[in-house]
Formats: structure tokens, sequence, C-alpha cells
């Protein structure tokens, strides 16, 4: 049987075959791009000379710095927006939401399309079977102009996930339990995940796992659709799985949260593409119920999207989260980037659902961050240490 990658490139470059290591002319379903690599991107539009959209679809959205934070930053987004207007793209740019959730939420998905972004975290779109691939904002110009997307094949590995989670286990756990377990093996190739674990996680959850594994160099992401017979290269047990997080500077660089247990925190940060939806909202407001945030922490809280945030208004998860002491802020990357919203200081030790924690990533260099699930995060932020999740 061929692999669903091969598949699934084979008919989107219009060939019988194809294999890993070959060069492919992809069509692209879907392109996508944000104001986070939007000057880059616009920059090198402007020095092209084709400057012709042959692209099917372009969505683009304002959420790494949105509200702007700086005068520059508002120059660029209006600039960006005209740009976006007059090019007929999907734009974004009124708080709607952090560009992964927008896609989720706005677009129609499918298994096997294409998607190619300028960002690193596009295979989150992988929780819907698609296989979408992270670029510079300099090759999306080629996207733009031709609709196609020159690729080299990579090699897929096929992963399943069996068994059931314990209840303090989340998806943040299974992706970094992957992390560390087969790092060498997934890195630079393409990750199918199938298995009757995958039958238990919600979309979000699927979204959470695809969303991380790019950080240990995964080319792309999927999760196979459940006809899917592919060869099972590696076997992970849920039962293996415990409470884990990604210390300082690395996000491959996994350990037990037990291990760490007790390291005081003064910032707590959750939210945005990686775990700002709505599970991960009802999560946070159930271990905060009736409680406070520690006196010493700072708890920013970002949704994923607009959509996200007014279920949360209609549930009470909102009252919830700001009678315990945690800030909300508006839908879109929040502290992520470092942009702005919650930048960490030199002696800040932060606990975060975001998707890196190299040096400088939220502000100073000084700090230290560690990335967890919504659940230790929110726990951490009571406590005022890091605290196993039971």
């Amino acid at each position: 049987m061929v692999k669903y990658l091969y598949r699934n490139l084979a008919k989107a470059s219009n060939s019988g075959r194809v294999d890993s290591g070959q060069e492919v002319l992809l069509n692209v379903d879907l392109a996508l791009a944000h104001d986070g690599t939007g000057p880059t991107l616009l920059e090198h539009w402007n020095q092209s000379t084709n400057k012709q959209v042959k692209c099917k679809k372009v969505l683009i959205t304002l959420d790494h710095a949105f509200p702007a934070p700086t005068v520059k930053d508002r120059k660029f987004q209006k600039e960006f927006a005209k740009f976006s207007q007059d090019k007929g793209f999907c734009l974004y740019s009124n708080g709607e939401g952090v560009l992964h959730q927008v896609v989720a939420e706005e677009q129609s998905l499918w298994p096997g399309m294409i998607i190619v972004g300028a960002d690193g975290h596009v295979a989150t779109a992988g929780a819907f079977g698609a296989i979408a691939f992270s670029v510079s904002p300099e090759k999306l110009i080629s996207v733009l102009e031709n609709g196609t997307f020159s690729a080299i094949v990579p090699e897929q590995v096929t992963i399943a996930l069996e068994g059931t989670l314990a209840p303090n286990i989340l998806a943040r756990d299974v992706a970094l339990f992957i992390v560390d377990r087969l790092q060498e093996e997934i890195k630079g190739k393409a990750v199918a995940l199938r298995g009757s674990l995958l039958n238990q996680i919600s979309l979000a959850g699927k979204m959470s796992i695809c969303n991380y594994l790019p950080e240990a160099g995964v080319i792309t992401a999927f999760v196979l659709p459940q006809d899917e017979g592919d060869e099972i290269d590696f076997i992970i047990q849920a039962e293996e799985i415990e409470p884990l997080l990604a210390v300082p500077p690395s996000p491959t660089s996994v350990s037990k949260v037990k291990e760490v247990a007790g390291t005081e925190i003064s910032a707590a940060i959750a939210g945005g593409c990686s775990a700002g939806r709505l599970e991960d909202m009802k999560v946070i407001a159930d271990a905060l119920s009736g409680r406070k945030i520690h006196p010493s922490v700072t708890f920013v809280i970002t949704p994923a999207s607009k959509k996200v945030l007014d279920e949360m208004e209609a549930l009470g998860i909102s009252k919830t989260i700001r009678d315990a002491g945690a800030v909300i802020m508006p839908p879109g990357c929040g502290s992520c980037p470092g942009r702005h919203f919650g930048v960490l200081s030199d002696d800040d030790v932060a606990i975060t659902t975001t998707i890196r924690n190299n040096l400088g990533r939220i502000g100073s260099e000084e700090a230290k961050i560690f990335l967890a699930s919504p659940l230790s995060v929110a726990l951490a932020a009571i406590n005022g240490q890091i605290t196993v999740p039971q």
C-alpha cells in the first residue's frame, strides 16, 4: 500500500508516484501568512517583478502584535491590510484570533489538502489530515505568484498512539512524550499519527499535538483518516505517559513534571495557537474555580479566537478566570512571540503552554521558560511553583 503522504503528494503534483527525496511541484490549496512574517513578505513582494497572484486561496491574520503595541506596528498593519485587500486575500484584521485557529474555524480543511504558510506551526492543520508545509516569507512569494510549491518529499514515519490517557494527562503531554521518545527518529520527516488513543482525543487535542511536533524538526505532522492503514513504525502506549514539560532553553529538553516540582515561578502564560481553544480554557477554569492565583505570580491567558472568547463568556469561564486573579488578553498569539502582552524580565521564571522556550523568546534572555500543559500551568499559577497534576 502506498503511504498516505506519498499518495496525496502524487495527486497534488499530478504524478503517478512519488518517493521520499524526490522533488515535486505541488498545487497549493491554501497559503497562509500573518503580521509576524508579514514585513519580510511584503518587502520581497515589492521587489518581485511578477506581482501576480495565482494561488487558489490566501489567508492572512493580524495576530502577533494586535492591537498594535508601537507606531511602527500600526503603520505596517495598515499597509499589510491594504495589500491583502487589493489582492483579494482572506484578511482577518480585527482581533478574530491566531492564524491556526482562524484557519480551523473559517476554512474548509480536508484530508490530503496542501497548505503552505510562512509560519513554523502550520502543521496544526494536520489534525484534519491536511498536509501543511512551513516556509520562509521569501519562499512564500513564489507560492502566491504561481499557486505551486516546490518540495522535497520527506520520509513518512507512522506513529501509533494506543491505550487510554489518565485524567491528568493532556494532549500537550502526548506531544512532549513523542518528542522525548522519538526525537531523532522523527527529525526531518513527516509524522503520521494513528491509533486507538486518537479516537479519544478531541480535535482540539489533535491540533495541539500537530502544533508542537515541528519543534522537534518535523517537516509536517498529520492525523491519518480512520480508513488509512499505513504500516506502523513506532508504537506509544498511553499508560507510559505522565505529566511532562520542556525545560529551558529548548522545547525538546523534556523532563517529568515531578522532577522539577517545587521550582518557584513568577509568571504563567496560557493560550494562543498551542492551547487557546475552548477545551483548554475549561481545563484552566476548572483548576482555578474557587481559588486564587498565587500573589507572586502573573497569569496571562489568551483565547485562540474571538469565537472561543465568546463561548468562554457564555459559559462563565471568563469570570471564573478573572475572579481567580488571572488576566484575559484579546484573542491572538498573546505573549508567545514576545512582541507585547506579558513579556518577561531578567529574573522571571515562567511556565507556559506556548511552543518555544529559547532564550529571549518572551522578553529578557535571562528569563527561564518551562513549556507544559494547560493543567500544569494553571496549578503552578495557583501554588506559585511547578506542581504535579493529580
